[in-house]
Protein backbone atom coordinates (compact mmCIF):
# COMPACT_ATOMS: atom_id res chain seq x y z
CA UNK A 1 0.00 0.00 0.00
CA UNK A 2 3.26 2.20 0.41
CA UNK A 3 2.50 2.86 -3.22
CA UNK A 4 -0.24 3.75 -3.34
CA UNK A 5 -2.50 6.49 -2.16
CA UNK A 6 -3.42 6.25 1.46
CA UNK A 7 -6.92 8.19 0.30
CA UNK A 8 -7.81 4.88 -0.59
CA UNK A 9 -8.00 4.18 3.14
CA UNK A 10 -11.10 6.78 2.87
CA UNK A 11 -13.18 5.01 1.08
CA UNK A 12 -16.14 3.52 2.84
CA UNK A 13 -15.96 0.57 0.40
CA UNK A 14 -13.80 -2.26 -0.62
CA UNK A 15 -10.98 -1.56 -2.57
CA UNK A 16 -8.22 -3.52 -4.34
CA UNK A 17 -5.47 -2.30 -6.80
CA UNK A 18 -5.22 -4.41 -10.07
CA UNK A 19 -1.77 -4.58 -12.34
CA UNK A 20 -2.39 -4.84 -15.88
CA UNK A 21 -1.87 -8.90 -15.48
CA UNK A 22 -5.17 -9.16 -13.34
CA UNK A 23 -3.49 -9.14 -10.38
CA UNK A 24 -4.04 -7.66 -7.21
CA UNK A 25 -1.26 -5.59 -5.68
CA UNK A 26 -3.16 -4.04 -2.80
CA UNK A 27 -6.42 -3.62 -1.00
CA UNK A 28 -7.74 -1.34 1.67
CA UNK A 29 -9.20 -2.36 5.28
CA UNK A 30 -12.66 -2.91 4.30
CA UNK A 31 -11.62 -6.06 2.47
CA UNK A 32 -11.26 -7.47 5.62
CA UNK A 33 -14.59 -5.86 6.81
CA UNK A 34 -16.81 -7.13 3.46
CA UNK A 35 -14.83 -10.19 2.23
CA UNK A 36 -13.06 -11.27 5.08
CA UNK A 37 -9.42 -10.98 3.84
CA UNK A 38 -6.90 -9.26 5.89
CA UNK A 39 -5.51 -6.10 3.20
CA UNK A 40 -2.21 -8.51 2.90
CA UNK A 41 -4.37 -11.68 2.23
CA UNK A 42 -5.35 -10.51 -0.99
CA UNK A 43 -1.80 -8.93 -2.41
CA UNK A 44 -0.37 -11.59 -5.07
CA UNK A 45 -4.69 -13.07 -6.14
CA UNK A 46 -6.15 -12.81 -9.13
CA UNK A 47 -8.83 -10.35 -9.42
CA UNK A 48 -10.58 -13.58 -11.45
CA UNK A 49 -10.44 -15.63 -8.15
CA UNK A 50 -11.74 -13.01 -6.38
CA UNK A 51 -14.67 -11.46 -8.41
CA UNK A 52 -16.49 -13.98 -11.44
CA UNK A 53 -19.84 -13.89 -13.30
CA UNK A 54 -22.03 -16.36 -11.88
CA UNK A 55 -23.10 -17.65 -15.57
CA UNK A 56 -19.78 -18.33 -16.38
CA UNK A 57 -18.15 -18.46 -13.33
CA UNK A 58 -14.91 -16.43 -14.84
CA UNK A 59 -14.23 -12.75 -14.48
CA UNK A 60 -16.55 -12.39 -17.54
CA UNK A 61 -15.30 -10.98 -20.83
CA UNK A 62 -16.10 -7.13 -20.30
CA UNK A 63 -13.93 -7.31 -17.48
CA UNK A 64 -10.72 -8.69 -18.60
CA UNK A 65 -11.06 -5.86 -21.61
CA UNK A 66 -11.12 -3.43 -18.66
CA UNK A 67 -7.65 -4.86 -17.37
CA UNK A 68 -6.25 -4.99 -20.74
CA UNK A 69 -7.33 -1.49 -21.89
CA UNK A 70 -8.65 -0.07 -18.93
CA UNK A 71 -11.22 2.74 -19.11
CA UNK A 72 -12.94 4.92 -16.27
CA UNK A 73 -16.29 3.22 -15.29
CA UNK A 74 -18.82 4.81 -12.94
CA UNK A 75 -20.98 3.20 -10.30
CA UNK A 76 -23.46 4.25 -12.39
CA UNK A 77 -22.35 2.17 -15.22
CA UNK A 78 -21.14 -0.55 -13.34
CA UNK A 79 -20.31 -4.50 -13.62
CA UNK A 80 -22.99 -7.28 -11.57
CA UNK A 81 -21.01 -9.71 -10.72
CA UNK A 82 -20.11 -12.18 -7.16
CA UNK A 83 -17.70 -12.02 -5.01
CA UNK A 84 -15.93 -15.16 -3.23
CA UNK A 85 -15.72 -14.31 0.41
CA UNK A 86 -12.73 -15.96 2.82
CA UNK A 87 -14.56 -18.37 4.26
CA UNK A 88 -16.00 -19.71 1.09
CA UNK A 89 -19.72 -18.32 0.80
CA UNK A 90 -20.21 -15.73 -1.98
CA UNK A 91 -22.01 -12.62 -2.24
CA UNK A 92 -23.60 -10.16 -5.22
CA UNK A 93 -21.40 -7.35 -5.53
CA UNK A 94 -21.49 -4.01 -8.35
CA UNK A 95 -18.08 -2.89 -9.17
CA UNK A 96 -16.31 0.10 -10.76
CA UNK A 97 -13.39 1.10 -12.36
CA UNK A 98 -10.39 3.78 -12.32
CA UNK A 99 -7.59 3.47 -14.28
CA UNK A 100 -4.24 5.06 -13.39
CA UNK A 101 -0.52 4.78 -14.21
CA UNK A 102 2.70 5.52 -11.71
CA UNK A 103 6.26 4.23 -12.58
CA UNK A 104 4.93 3.55 -16.12
CA UNK A 105 2.60 1.28 -15.26
CA UNK A 106 -0.72 0.95 -15.57
CA UNK A 107 -3.62 0.40 -12.78
CA UNK A 108 -6.83 -0.32 -11.83
CA UNK A 109 -8.92 0.87 -8.89
CA UNK A 110 -11.48 -1.37 -8.20
CA UNK A 111 -14.26 -0.70 -6.07
CA UNK A 112 -16.38 -3.60 -4.87
CA UNK A 113 -19.93 -2.55 -3.49
CA UNK A 114 -21.68 -5.56 -1.69
CA UNK A 115 -25.34 -5.09 -2.91
CA UNK A 116 -26.87 -8.05 -0.64
CA UNK A 117 -29.47 -5.26 0.84
CA UNK A 118 -30.00 -3.75 -2.26
CA UNK A 119 -30.78 -6.76 -4.08
CA UNK A 120 -32.91 -8.27 -1.11
CA UNK A 121 -34.58 -4.85 -0.94
CA UNK A 122 -35.14 -5.55 -4.62
CA UNK A 123 -36.57 -8.93 -4.05
CA UNK A 124 -38.85 -7.84 -1.33
CA UNK A 125 -40.37 -5.40 -3.73
CA UNK A 126 -40.65 -7.56 -6.16
CA UNK A 127 -42.52 -10.03 -3.83
CA UNK A 128 -44.97 -7.64 -2.61
CA UNK A 129 -45.86 -6.09 -6.27
CA UNK A 130 -46.28 -10.21 -7.03
CA UNK A 131 -48.17 -10.71 -3.60
CA UNK A 132 -50.06 -7.40 -4.48
CA UNK A 133 -51.08 -8.82 -7.81
CA UNK A 134 -52.26 -12.24 -6.99
CA UNK A 135 -54.02 -10.47 -4.24
CA UNK A 136 -55.99 -8.60 -6.69
CA UNK A 137 -56.78 -11.27 -8.85
CA UNK A 138 -57.58 -13.11 -5.73
CA UNK A 139 -60.16 -10.60 -5.22
CA UNK A 140 -61.99 -10.25 -8.42
CA UNK A 141 -62.62 -13.88 -8.52
CA UNK A 142 -63.83 -13.58 -4.49
CA UNK A 143 -66.55 -11.24 -5.53
CA UNK A 144 -68.08 -13.77 -8.03
CA UNK A 145 -68.85 -16.09 -5.09
CA UNK A 146 -73.03 -16.00 -3.49
CA UNK A 147 -72.39 -17.99 -1.44
CA UNK A 148 -70.87 -16.61 2.45
CA UNK A 149 -69.18 -20.36 3.23
CA UNK A 150 -67.64 -20.64 -0.39
CA UNK A 151 -66.16 -17.58 0.07
CA UNK A 152 -64.79 -18.74 3.13
CA UNK A 153 -62.83 -21.32 1.55
CA UNK A 154 -61.42 -19.75 -1.28
CA UNK A 155 -60.04 -16.92 1.18
CA UNK A 156 -58.40 -19.69 2.98
CA UNK A 157 -56.91 -21.31 -0.37
CA UNK A 158 -55.99 -17.77 -1.10
CA UNK A 159 -54.24 -17.00 2.01
CA UNK A 160 -52.12 -20.11 1.38
CA UNK A 161 -51.91 -20.22 -2.18
CA UNK A 162 -51.37 -16.49 -2.29
CA UNK A 163 -49.94 -14.81 0.66
CA UNK A 164 -47.59 -18.02 1.36
CA UNK A 165 -49.10 -19.34 4.85
CA UNK A 166 -49.56 -22.80 5.15
CA UNK A 167 -51.75 -22.54 8.43
CA UNK A 168 -54.78 -20.61 8.26
CA UNK A 169 -58.78 -20.82 9.33
CA UNK A 170 -61.60 -19.10 9.29
CA UNK A 171 -64.41 -18.98 11.65
CA UNK A 172 -67.65 -17.93 11.29
CA UNK A 173 -70.35 -16.16 13.82
CA UNK A 174 -73.23 -17.52 14.52
CA UNK A 175 -76.14 -15.37 16.08
CA UNK A 176 -78.27 -18.08 17.48
CA UNK A 177 -75.67 -19.58 20.08
CA UNK A 178 -73.38 -16.54 20.07
CA UNK A 179 -70.26 -18.02 19.27
CA UNK A 180 -67.50 -17.87 16.69
CA UNK A 181 -67.48 -21.41 15.11
CA UNK A 182 -64.80 -23.17 12.95
CA UNK A 183 -65.98 -23.21 9.17
CA UNK A 184 -62.69 -23.39 7.43
CA UNK A 185 -59.03 -24.91 7.50
CA UNK A 186 -55.88 -25.16 5.57
CA UNK A 187 -55.11 -28.98 5.32
CA UNK A 188 -51.78 -28.62 7.59
CA UNK A 189 -54.06 -26.72 9.83
CA UNK A 190 -55.84 -29.72 10.70
CA UNK A 191 -52.47 -31.56 11.20
CA UNK A 192 -51.19 -29.38 13.64
CA UNK A 193 -53.91 -28.15 15.28
CA UNK A 194 -56.65 -31.31 15.01
CA UNK A 195 -60.20 -30.50 15.82
CA UNK A 196 -60.86 -26.45 15.62
CA UNK A 197 -62.05 -25.23 19.00
CA UNK A 198 -65.42 -22.73 19.04
CA UNK A 199 -64.62 -19.51 20.84
CA UNK A 200 -67.40 -17.42 23.24
CA UNK A 201 -67.95 -14.64 25.28
CA UNK A 202 -67.98 -16.90 28.40
CA UNK A 203 -64.41 -18.84 28.20
CA UNK A 204 -61.25 -16.75 28.07
CA UNK A 205 -59.70 -16.53 24.29
CA UNK A 206 -57.32 -13.99 22.23
CA UNK A 207 -59.52 -14.73 19.26
CA UNK A 208 -62.60 -13.74 21.28
CA UNK A 209 -61.00 -10.95 22.64
CA UNK A 210 -60.34 -9.53 18.65
CA UNK A 211 -63.55 -10.20 17.30
CA UNK A 212 -65.20 -8.49 20.22
CA UNK A 213 -63.09 -5.58 19.73
CA UNK A 214 -62.85 -5.56 16.02
CA UNK A 215 -58.93 -4.37 15.82
CA UNK A 216 -56.18 -6.79 14.22
CA UNK A 217 -53.98 -8.04 16.56
CA UNK A 218 -50.33 -9.90 16.00
CA UNK A 219 -49.28 -11.93 19.01
CA UNK A 220 -45.64 -12.84 18.27
CA UNK A 221 -45.94 -15.33 20.97
CA UNK A 222 -48.74 -17.32 22.19
CA UNK A 223 -47.21 -18.81 24.90
CA UNK A 224 -46.71 -15.67 26.82
CA UNK A 225 -50.15 -14.50 26.87
CA UNK A 226 -52.38 -15.88 29.52
CA UNK A 227 -55.58 -15.45 28.22
CA UNK A 228 -54.87 -17.99 25.03
CA UNK A 229 -57.62 -20.82 24.88
CA UNK A 230 -55.21 -24.07 24.65
CA UNK A 231 -52.26 -23.62 26.89
CA UNK A 232 -50.51 -26.43 24.85
CA UNK A 233 -51.56 -24.84 21.58
CA UNK A 234 -48.60 -26.10 18.52
CA UNK A 235 -49.33 -22.23 17.14
CA UNK A 236 -46.62 -20.16 19.01
CA UNK A 237 -47.67 -17.29 16.79
CA UNK A 238 -50.59 -15.68 15.32
CA UNK A 239 -52.38 -13.27 12.68
CA UNK A 240 -55.43 -12.68 14.31
CA UNK A 241 -57.90 -10.59 11.83
CA UNK A 242 -61.46 -10.01 12.76
CA UNK A 243 -63.69 -10.14 9.39
CA UNK A 244 -66.44 -7.10 10.70
CA UNK A 245 -69.02 -8.89 12.35
CA UNK A 246 -69.34 -12.43 10.60
CA UNK A 247 -66.14 -13.84 12.13
CA UNK A 248 -62.33 -14.00 11.85
CA UNK A 249 -59.47 -15.11 9.91
CA UNK A 250 -56.42 -16.68 11.69
CA UNK A 251 -52.97 -17.08 10.32
CA UNK A 252 -50.68 -19.20 12.09
CA UNK A 253 -46.54 -20.29 12.52
CA UNK A 254 -45.02 -23.06 14.40
CA UNK A 255 -42.38 -20.54 15.16
CA UNK A 256 -42.19 -17.48 17.69
CA UNK A 257 -42.38 -14.12 15.86
CA UNK A 258 -42.75 -15.32 12.29
CA UNK A 259 -44.61 -12.60 10.86
CA UNK A 260 -43.18 -9.10 10.22
CA UNK A 261 -45.35 -6.02 9.30
CA UNK A 262 -45.79 -6.67 6.14
CA UNK A 263 -47.35 -10.09 6.71
CA UNK A 264 -49.37 -7.87 8.84
CA UNK A 265 -50.50 -4.96 6.37
CA UNK A 266 -51.11 -7.63 3.69
CA UNK A 267 -52.91 -9.61 6.12
CA UNK A 268 -55.25 -7.09 7.06
CA UNK A 269 -55.87 -5.81 3.51
CA UNK A 270 -56.96 -9.51 2.82
CA UNK A 271 -59.17 -9.62 5.52
CA UNK A 272 -60.91 -6.29 4.63
CA UNK A 273 -61.42 -7.73 1.53
CA UNK A 274 -63.25 -10.76 2.44
CA UNK A 275 -65.17 -8.75 5.20
CA UNK A 276 -66.16 -6.64 1.74
CA UNK A 277 -67.32 -9.80 0.41
CA UNK A 278 -69.47 -10.87 3.41
CA UNK A 279 -71.40 -7.27 3.10
CA UNK A 280 -71.91 -7.92 -0.68
CA UNK A 281 -73.19 -11.73 0.02
CA UNK A 282 -75.26 -10.61 3.31
CA UNK A 283 -76.87 -7.80 1.03
CA UNK A 284 -77.65 -9.79 -2.08
CA UNK A 285 -79.15 -12.15 -0.15
CA UNK A 286 -81.22 -9.93 2.06
CA UNK A 287 -81.97 -8.46 -1.56
CA UNK A 288 -83.38 -11.92 -2.61
CA UNK A 289 -85.40 -12.48 0.10
CA UNK A 290 -87.01 -8.75 -0.34
CA UNK A 291 -87.66 -9.47 -3.87
CA UNK A 292 -89.34 -12.56 -2.89
CA UNK A 293 -91.56 -11.01 -0.28
CA UNK A 294 -92.55 -7.96 -2.51
CA UNK A 295 -93.32 -10.71 -5.20
CA UNK A 296 -95.88 -12.41 -2.63
CA UNK A 297 -97.12 -9.61 -1.53
CA UNK A 298 -98.12 -8.53 -5.19
CA UNK A 299 -99.54 -11.29 -5.55
CA UNK A 300 -101.82 -11.46 -2.22
CA UNK A 301 -102.59 -7.86 -2.84
CA UNK A 302 -103.70 -8.04 -6.86
CA UNK A 303 -105.65 -11.33 -5.33
CA UNK A 304 -107.34 -9.20 -2.65
CA UNK A 305 -107.62 -6.42 -5.41
CA UNK A 306 -109.58 -8.78 -7.87
CA UNK A 307 -111.97 -10.11 -4.77
CA UNK A 308 -112.46 -6.38 -3.79
CA UNK A 309 -113.50 -5.08 -7.36
CA UNK A 310 -115.47 -7.86 -8.07
CA UNK A 311 -117.65 -7.69 -5.10
CA UNK A 312 -118.21 -4.26 -5.81
CA UNK A 313 -118.74 -3.91 -9.39
CA UNK A 314 -121.93 -6.04 -8.61
CA UNK A 315 -123.33 -3.28 -5.80
CA UNK A 316 -121.97 -0.51 -7.85
CA UNK A 317 -123.80 -1.50 -10.90
CA UNK A 318 -126.88 -2.26 -9.33
CA UNK A 319 -126.94 1.21 -7.63
CA UNK A 320 -125.94 2.89 -11.37
CA UNK A 321 -128.86 1.06 -12.75
CA UNK A 322 -131.16 2.32 -10.07
CA UNK A 323 -129.80 5.80 -9.91
CA UNK A 324 -130.73 6.26 -13.61
CA UNK A 325 -134.01 5.21 -13.19
CA UNK A 326 -134.39 7.55 -10.26
CA UNK A 327 -132.98 10.44 -12.06
CA UNK A 328 -135.85 9.50 -14.73
CA UNK A 329 -138.44 8.94 -12.35
CA UNK A 330 -137.76 12.81 -10.59
CA UNK A 331 -137.56 14.03 -14.31
CA UNK A 332 -141.06 13.09 -14.56
CA UNK A 333 -142.18 14.63 -11.68
CA UNK A 334 -140.25 17.90 -11.93
CA UNK A 335 -138.38 17.19 -8.80
CA UNK A 336 -134.89 18.22 -8.22
CA UNK A 337 -132.13 16.42 -9.51
CA UNK A 338 -129.23 17.69 -7.86
CA UNK A 339 -128.38 15.64 -5.14
CA UNK A 340 -128.66 12.68 -7.86
CA UNK A 341 -126.03 14.07 -9.84
CA UNK A 342 -123.26 13.97 -6.08
CA UNK A 343 -124.79 10.51 -5.75
CA UNK A 344 -123.42 9.88 -9.18
CA UNK A 345 -120.15 11.29 -8.98
CA UNK A 346 -119.57 9.67 -5.86
CA UNK A 347 -120.03 6.35 -7.55
CA UNK A 348 -117.81 7.39 -10.48
CA UNK A 349 -115.06 7.81 -8.43
CA UNK A 350 -115.81 4.21 -6.30
CA UNK A 351 -115.22 3.11 -9.92
CA UNK A 352 -112.18 4.99 -10.40
CA UNK A 353 -111.21 3.87 -7.23
CA UNK A 354 -111.54 0.11 -8.18
CA UNK A 355 -109.60 0.51 -10.97
CA UNK A 356 -106.56 2.60 -9.48
CA UNK A 357 -106.45 -0.61 -6.85
CA UNK A 358 -106.65 -2.86 -9.64
CA UNK A 359 -103.78 -0.81 -11.40
CA UNK A 360 -101.55 -0.61 -8.14
CA UNK A 361 -101.94 -4.40 -7.23
CA UNK A 362 -100.50 -5.16 -10.82
CA UNK A 363 -98.36 -2.32 -11.72
CA UNK A 364 -96.57 -2.01 -8.44
CA UNK A 365 -96.02 1.14 -6.26
CA UNK A 366 -94.32 2.93 -8.45
CA UNK A 367 -95.93 5.80 -10.80
CA UNK A 368 -94.55 5.75 -14.31
CA UNK A 369 -96.10 9.23 -15.67
CA UNK A 370 -96.76 12.68 -14.09
CA UNK A 371 -98.48 15.73 -15.52
CA UNK A 372 -98.71 19.13 -14.21
CA UNK A 373 -101.33 19.65 -12.01
CA UNK A 374 -102.78 22.53 -9.37
CA UNK A 375 -103.21 22.00 -5.99
CA UNK A 376 -105.77 24.26 -4.99
CA UNK A 377 -107.76 22.30 -8.07
CA UNK A 378 -107.17 18.59 -7.08
CA UNK A 379 -108.00 19.36 -3.47
CA UNK A 380 -111.28 20.93 -4.51
CA UNK A 381 -112.27 17.97 -6.48
CA UNK A 382 -111.12 15.63 -3.47
CA UNK A 383 -113.15 17.57 -0.96
CA UNK A 384 -116.23 17.13 -3.21
CA UNK A 385 -116.14 13.72 -3.24
CA UNK A 386 -115.98 13.38 0.39
CA UNK A 387 -119.35 13.24 2.37
CA UNK A 388 -118.47 16.48 4.80
CA UNK A 389 -121.66 17.44 5.95
CA UNK A 390 -120.92 20.95 7.97
CA UNK A 391 -117.38 20.26 7.24
CA UNK A 392 -115.12 22.75 5.66
CA UNK A 393 -112.05 23.03 3.42
CA UNK A 394 -109.82 25.74 2.42
CA UNK A 395 -106.95 26.12 0.24
CA UNK A 396 -104.33 28.77 1.67
CA UNK A 397 -102.45 28.96 -1.78
CA UNK A 398 -102.25 27.01 -4.74
CA UNK A 399 -98.87 25.53 -6.03
CA UNK A 400 -98.35 23.90 -9.32
CA UNK A 401 -96.43 20.24 -9.20
CA UNK A 402 -96.08 17.30 -10.99
CA UNK A 403 -98.10 14.44 -9.98
CA UNK A 404 -100.04 11.31 -10.97
CA UNK A 405 -103.56 13.60 -10.79
CA UNK A 406 -105.82 10.09 -9.93
CA UNK A 407 -103.45 9.04 -7.20
CA UNK A 408 -102.90 12.61 -5.73
CA UNK A 409 -106.70 13.02 -5.88
CA UNK A 410 -106.51 9.77 -3.82
CA UNK A 411 -104.49 10.71 -1.08
CA UNK A 412 -106.05 13.75 -0.90
CA UNK A 413 -109.69 12.21 -0.18
CA UNK A 414 -108.68 9.48 2.68
CA UNK A 415 -106.71 12.60 4.37
CA UNK A 416 -110.16 14.81 4.07
CA UNK A 417 -112.30 11.74 5.23
CA UNK A 418 -109.99 10.71 8.38
CA UNK A 419 -110.47 14.36 10.00
CA UNK A 420 -113.85 14.49 8.72
CA UNK A 421 -114.15 10.87 10.94
CA UNK A 422 -112.30 12.02 13.91
CA UNK A 423 -113.72 15.74 14.25
CA UNK A 424 -117.31 15.42 12.43
CA UNK A 425 -119.02 18.45 10.56
CA UNK A 426 -116.81 20.94 12.57
CA UNK A 427 -113.59 20.64 11.46
CA UNK A 428 -111.79 22.68 9.05
CA UNK A 429 -109.09 21.47 6.69
CA UNK A 430 -106.34 23.54 4.73
CA UNK A 431 -104.95 22.93 2.40
CA UNK A 432 -101.39 25.32 0.66
CA UNK A 433 -97.94 25.15 0.01
CA UNK A 434 -94.67 24.98 2.11
CA UNK A 435 -93.16 27.94 2.85
CA UNK A 436 -89.59 26.66 2.01
CA UNK A 437 -91.29 25.75 -1.23
CA UNK A 438 -90.60 21.81 -0.92
CA UNK A 439 -93.93 20.43 -0.84
CA UNK A 440 -97.46 20.79 0.32
CA UNK A 441 -99.31 20.35 3.50
CA UNK A 442 -102.88 19.39 4.66
CA UNK A 443 -103.57 20.31 8.24
CA UNK A 444 -106.98 20.17 10.32
CA UNK A 445 -108.31 21.61 13.43
CA UNK A 446 -109.74 18.30 14.91
CA UNK A 447 -108.65 16.07 17.85
CA UNK A 448 -105.17 15.28 16.14
CA UNK A 449 -103.43 11.56 16.28
CA UNK A 450 -101.28 11.12 19.70
CA UNK A 451 -97.72 11.23 19.46
CA UNK A 452 -97.00 7.59 20.68
CA UNK A 453 -99.14 5.84 17.50
CA UNK A 454 -97.80 8.19 14.72
CA UNK A 455 -95.18 5.37 13.51
CA UNK A 456 -97.75 2.89 13.14
CA UNK A 457 -100.91 5.13 11.71
CA UNK A 458 -99.13 4.50 8.13
CA UNK A 459 -99.21 0.99 8.38
CA UNK A 460 -102.09 -1.18 6.94
CA UNK A 461 -104.78 -2.51 8.87
CA UNK A 462 -104.23 0.17 11.48
CA UNK A 463 -107.01 2.57 11.53
CA UNK A 464 -107.05 5.76 13.67
CA UNK A 465 -110.78 5.58 13.52
CA UNK A 466 -112.57 3.29 15.42
CA UNK A 467 -115.10 2.58 12.90
CA UNK A 468 -112.19 3.07 9.79
CA UNK A 469 -110.92 0.41 7.47
CA UNK A 470 -107.27 1.12 8.43
CA UNK A 471 -106.33 1.83 4.59
CA UNK A 472 -106.64 5.43 4.87
CA UNK A 473 -103.43 6.76 6.25
CA UNK A 474 -101.59 3.44 4.80
CA UNK A 475 -102.87 4.78 0.90
CA UNK A 476 -101.69 8.45 1.38
CA UNK A 477 -98.42 7.15 2.50
CA UNK A 478 -98.04 4.56 -0.61
CA UNK A 479 -98.83 7.86 -2.80
CA UNK A 480 -96.02 9.63 -1.42
CA UNK A 481 -93.82 6.83 -1.32
CA UNK A 482 -94.99 5.92 -5.07
CA UNK A 483 -93.88 9.82 -6.34
CA UNK A 484 -90.81 9.74 -4.14
CA UNK A 485 -92.43 12.30 -1.35
CA UNK A 486 -91.41 12.43 2.39
CA UNK A 487 -93.75 12.59 3.75
CA UNK A 488 -94.17 13.53 7.71
CA UNK A 489 -96.92 13.54 10.59
CA UNK A 490 -97.40 16.30 12.99
CA UNK A 491 -99.38 18.95 14.88
CA UNK A 492 -101.57 21.84 13.67
CA UNK A 493 -101.48 25.13 14.99
CA UNK A 494 -104.82 24.60 16.27
CA UNK A 495 -103.97 20.80 17.70
CA UNK A 496 -104.93 18.72 15.13
CA UNK A 497 -103.28 16.90 12.78
CA UNK A 498 -100.98 18.41 10.49
CA UNK A 499 -99.26 16.18 7.01
CA UNK A 500 -96.37 17.59 5.09
CA UNK A 501 -95.25 15.94 1.82
CA UNK A 502 -91.69 17.19 0.99
CA UNK A 503 -88.91 16.43 -2.07
CA UNK A 504 -91.88 17.46 -4.65
CA UNK A 505 -91.28 18.59 -8.17
CA UNK A 506 -93.00 22.23 -7.86
CA UNK A 507 -93.13 23.79 -10.66
CA UNK A 508 -91.27 26.75 -11.54
CA UNK A 509 -93.27 30.25 -11.78
CA UNK A 510 -94.43 31.34 -15.25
Amino acid sequence: MERFPEALEGIPDAVVIVDSEGVVRAGNSRIEANLGYAPDAVEGMSLESLLYDPDDGTAGAELHQYIRDPQPRSMAASLDLHASRADGTEVPVTISLGPFEQGGERYLVVTIVDVREKRAQEAELHRRTQTLEALHEATQELLKTTDREFAAEAAVEYVEEVLGHSIAAIWLYDDDRDVLAPAVWTDTAEEIVGDHPTFGPHDPSISWATFESGDAVYVADTHAETDRHNPDSPILSELILPLGRYGLLDIGATERDAFDETDLAVARLWAATVTMVFVRIERERQLRVREREILRERDRLEEFASLVSHDLRSPLNVAAGNLDLLREKLRGEDGDAAEVDALARALSRMEALVEDMLALARQGAAIDETEAVSLAAVATESWEAVDAGGAAMVVADDLGLQADRSRLRQALENLFANAVAHAGDSVRVKVGALADGEGFYVVDDGPGIPADRRDEVFDAGISTDPEGTGFGLKIVSEVADAHGWTLTLGDGDAGGARFEFRGVDVAADE
